[in-house]
Parts: C-alpha cells; sequence; structure tokens
C-alpha cells in the first residue's frame, strides 16, 4: 500500500473523478477527506466507503468557494488525521455547451460566475486554505485538475475553457515559487482526458443551436469512441501525492493521445453518417 501513511483532502468527491481518486487513495492505504457542496451526496459517499474502509475516511460539506468551509474542512481534517499531506483540487463543473452568441449576457454573467467561482477561484482559495499546513509541515503535494480546453482552443465550452486555462496558468507560476522554496512542496496538473461523468451529459444546450436529442446521439458516439475509462486515468495521479516525485508543475496525462487520435477519427465518421441521416 503505497499511501499508508498518507493523508488527503480530495474537494468533489462525491461523483466522477474527486470520487475514484479518493476511492484510488483509500485503496492504497491512505487516510482521505471527501466533501462536496452537496450533504446528500456527502452522506451516501461516506457510508459508501466506510463499510470497506473504516475510520480512514471523513466527509464534509463543503463549498469550495465559501472561505470559512474551506477553513473547517481544513481544521477538521487536521483535527481527525492529523496532518493534510496531499490536497486533489478537482471540485468543478460545467453547466453550458454550445456557441458563445447563443447565450445573452445575463445568461454568460451567470453561468461565468458559477463556473469560474468553483473551478479557478475555488481551487485557489482550497490551496490558500491548505498552504499554511503545509508550510508547517515543510511537504505537501498538491494536484489540480485541468483539461477541458485549458491548454489549447476547444470550441462550444467558452466559459469552462476558460476557467480551466487559468487553473493551468495559476498551476504553473505557483509551481515555480515552490521551486524557490527550501519546503518539499510539488503541484501537478492533471489532464484526465475525456471522461463519461455528468459534467458533459448534463449540460445545457441553445434551444436555437441544436435539439437536445441530437446532442444525446452525437455525445454517444464521442463516449462510444473516444472516452477513456475514469480508473484507468486516474490511476495517473497516485505517482504524483507520493514523497519520490520530483516533478513540479508538469501535466499528468490520464490519457493516451494515439488513442484519442484514432478516436476522434471514428467520431468524424460517425457523424457525418449521422448528418446524412438526419
Amino acid at each position: 500500500m503505497n499511501m499508508k501513511n498518507e493523508t488527503a483532502i480530495v474537494t468533489g468527491s462525491t461523483s466522477g473523478i474527486g470520487k475514484k481518486i479518493a476511492e484510488l487513495f483509500l485503496r492504497e492505504g491512505a487516510r482521505v477527506a471527501i466533501c462536496s457542496r452537496n450533504e446528500e451526496k456527502v452522506n451516501q459517499t461516506l457510508a459508501e466507503f466506510k463499510k470497506e474502509f473504516g475510520d480512514s475516511v471523513i466527509g464534509l460539506v463543503c463549498d469550495v468557494s465559501d472561505p470559512a468551509a474551506l477553513k473547517a474542512l481544513v481544521a477538521k481534517t487536521i483535527d481527525s488525521f492529523g496532518s493534510i499531506r496531499i490536497l486533489v483540487a478537482s471540485a468543478g463543473f460545467n453547466l453550458t455547451y454550445g456557441p458563445f452568441e447563443y447565450f445573452t449576457l445575463e445568461k454568460v454573467d451567470s453561468v461565468a460566475n458559477a463556473v469560474i467561482g468553483t473551478n479557478l477561484i475555488g481551487l485557489i482559495d482550497s490551496i490558500a486554505a491548505v498552504l499554511p499546513q503545509m508550510k508547517k509541515q515543510g511537504y505537501g503535494r498538491i494536484i489540480t485538475l485541468a483539461g477541458g480546453g485549458a491548454d489549447r482552443p476547444l470550441e462550444h465550452m467558452t466559459i469552462y475553457s476558460a476557467s480551466k486555462g487559468g487553473v493551468l496558468a495559476f498551476s504553473k507560476c505557483l509551481a515555480k515559487e515552490f521551486k524557490q522554496s527550501d519546503d518539499d512542496l510539488k503541484i501537478n496538473i492533471f489532464f484526465p482526458g475525456m471522461i463519461d461523468t455528468n459534467l458533459a451529459a448534463n449540460v445545457q444546450i441553445p434551444e436555437e443551436w441544436k435539439d437536445r436529442a441530437t446532442y444525446d446521439r452525437e455525445y454517444e458516439i464521442i463516449r462510444k469512441n473516444v472516452m477513456t475509462d475514469i480508473e484507468e486515468s486516474c490511476l495517473n495521479v497516485i505517482p504524483f501525492a507520493l514523497p519520490s516525485i520530483k516533478k513540479n508543475g508538469t501535466l499528468i496525462k490520464g490519457f493516451k493521445l494515439t488513442k484519442l487520435i484514432r478516436g476522434f477519427r471514428k467520431v468524424t465518421k460517425e457523424m457525418k453518417k449521422l448528418e446524412k441521416n438526419s
């Protein structure tokens, strides 16, 4: 069990990527604090994990856009486990998918505040909340979640991509600061690839652009040909949460690029067939 002596906070860990990472850490022997802003999901996930991992897991309701909630999460984790050696800042969501021009000013303002507030500002605040403890220990491993257009243009996900681009820039800047520190602090950025979670499945589509049935058919084509298995992807995070990691400010890829390229070739062909038949 590679993580027997590790303690971690994983934000956004009651579903999707965050939940899988928390599960993998627990399997490896770590003690983990899980959280999300949904109390019912926290209770359900905590009960599920406790059946297998017992007292190695605690769960709290925490909205990462609320500094007071983050302080309470940090305090509870230290009280329960004695330290916070790892932070995986995975809390995040998306609300819309479609061309930017179809969204009103009011809609854009609402979505941008919510998405950037959680995906970027909430991530920055999460790191600010744990950093004093990590500095006190002289040790810490931080993993942020980027992807989704962070490093290259991605149409129809403009606001979400902007939030993830900010995550990438912030993480790389902080890595430079860590390199100048006497403490053993490392931050690296996880690009999970395309994974079938509710992030993409539940987004709002502008009706003037595309009906939901068409989107769902196209999503199924992408899901079948391109998406990476969630556990296969998230396993790549574990080495970067260990004391032995020397890398700082690097990208952790949860997918194989060659597989992704081949998959999108198939998607293009199937999309053309779909257009002909519609």
